[in-house]
């Protein structure tokens, strides 16, 4: 019986070491996995592998094949291994412009089973040329995949194991929210909870008034935050993590309800409640551009994926398409049963999201098709939020609830997160942290609300401080420690690391 090593017994020592063996040479120190073979008189490859390794290097494609047999493979990855060694001498045939001896290595391959479309492929090379890479290692590669793990190690096995270990130490870790470049091979992996932001370290006052929206931008340099007080403010972040007033955005009329970010990062629109949709630019703070329907007010907005195009979702309950310039793209016919609380495009540009036609469903429109995909709540839907990859969905709820949704393929309705209270606002939610692991929103009793994404019934934080309803939330996604939340009392807060337990 094998030797073992580890506390459990589990680790049979000749593969350990031979896995040690394989990674120095993958890492270049040759001389001493040498060394460590005689030491431990635990060889990486057995004789017949040897030999067979040291065919396949010199190209002695004939004698490589009759070697297979000493391997004991299965029949079916015997097969395999044939045809890539024949396909790999027939290349090399082409290689050196041996036509002769090329033709008669492709006539040996349809009885081993390859199908009359790679021949095709294999016989237009005949004039083309081999084209394919032809490196002796290619094969070695492929050849790894077919045979057993105690004839050939995998390639880079030690890798994938610690790295496999690494994932499974932070997919237990429910408070995981550090960069991958801070994990450490030589401890154990746990984040406390003082890796969640929990500590006021900044309040923006700036606002006159209640402030409804923010926004952090894509590279998480800037913030932009919209207000009753028919504001909008760009705050740009220095050096020490603080934020500075880099415009004011004037010019609404009425009350800013929404403020988004262009997919480059260099404009904003914003959105005047039952007023105009207004596109800003972020280094001079000029009002470039304005949207309108003939008098129809506007209720939500949203970007196209590449930034060529403002989406509008109007108080006569329609969804409106624009260019840049202001001409109208299309909109739609239909009048919705509620107004639009939100609207948005994913990231392919394929589907068009809004609050469908009747107030508890969101619809997600094929902009190619033009077919319909619809998530159907049981309650009213009052707004949402996709992640950053488009593939899922939060649903804010009347019913204070928020609801997860993946809608790669078919909506898929995974889990729903409560304890937060809403009862007559508009309180959004967002994805945040590491890999958008958690799931924080607002809420009417002034607090911010934490969950990890994949634990509904777990709040991992409610972070007091406010002295108003909380509507609106946004995670800094290059800065895994900065939150903000925007209030109706008036301020915005920061949120960053616990400084005594950090």
């Amino acid at each position: 019986m094998d030797d073992t090593i580890g506390s459990n017994g589990l680790v049979k020592k000749s593969e350990f070491i031979r896995i040690i063996i394989d990674a120095l040479l993958s890492l270049g120190f040759g001389d001493i996995a040498a060394t460590l073979e005689e030491e431990s008189r635990i060889p990486l490859h057995s004789n017949p592998i040897k030999q067979f390794l040291e065919l396949l290097k010199n190209g002695e494609w004939d004698r490589c094949i009759d070697a297979l047999q000493g391997l004991e493979l299965r029949e079916r990855d015997d097969n395999a291994a044939r045809v890539l060694l024949l396909e790999q001498k027939y290349l090399e045939f082409l290689k050196v412009e041996n036509s002769v001896d090329a033709l008669s290595t492709l006539r040996m391959m349809p009885p081993l089973g390859v199908d009359a479309e790679r021949i095709r492929e294999l016989s237009s090379k005949l004039m083309s040329g081999p084209g394919e890479d032809t490196e002796r290692s290619v094969v070695l590669e492929k050849l790894r995949k077919l045979f057993p793990p105690a004839v050939i190690i995998p390639e880079r096995r030690l890798e994938h194991l610690l790295e496999t270990a690494f994932d499974l130490e932070v997919y237990e870790c429910m408070y995981h929210n550090i960069p991958d470049s801070d994990l450490s091979l030589c401890s154990e992996h746990r984040c406390e909870k003082h890796k969640i932001p929990s500590e006021t370290v900044q309040i923006l006052e700036e606002h006159t008034d209640e402030v409804w929206f923010l926004k952090f931008s894509h590279n998480g340099k800037y913030l932009a935050s919209a207000s009753k007080d028919k504001s909008a403010i760009i705050w740009e972040i220095d050096a020490e993590r603080k934020l500075l007033v880099k415009h004011k955005l004037v010019g609404h009329e009425n009350p800013v309800v929404t403020v988004l970010w262009s997919p480059d990062d260099r404009q904003v629109i914003t959105c005047g409640e039952n007023e105009v949709i207004k596109r800003w630019d972020v280094n001079s703070g000029e009002c470039v551009q304005s949207y309108e329907r003939n008098g129809v007010g506007s209720v939500s907005c949203g970007w196209f994926h590449d930034g060529t195009g403002i989406i509008g979702a109007m108080e006569d309950r329609r969804i409106y398409l624009w260019n840049l310039d202001g001409t109208e793209i299309e909109h739609e016919q239909d009048q919705r049963a509620q107004k639009l609380s939100d609207v948005a495009m994913t990231t392919d540009g394929k589907w068009l999201v809004s609050v469908g036609k009747e107030p508890h469903k969101i619809s997600l429109f094929d902009r190619v098709t033009r077919a319909e995909r619809v998530i159907e709540e049981d309650d009213m839907i009052t707004s949402f939020s996709l992640s950053k990859d488009s593939k899922y969905i939060l649903i804010d709820l009347t019913t204070e609830m928020i609801q997860l949704w993946n809608i790669e393929g078919e909506p898929n309705k995974f889990y729903g997160f409560e304890g937060h209270k809403r009862k007559r606002l508009i309180i959004r939610s967002c994805f945040g942290g590491y890999e958008e692991s958690f799931v924080a929103s607002g809420s009417e009793d002034s607090q911010v609300y934490i969950w990890h994404r994949r634990e509904p019934f777990l709040r991992l934080r409610v972070l007091p401080g406010h002295s108003g309803a909380v509507n609106c939330v946004s995670w800094n996604p290059t800065d895994l420690h900065m939150l903000a939340s925007a209030s109706d009392d008036g301020t915005i807060r920061i949120w960053g690391l616990d400084k005594k337990l950090n």
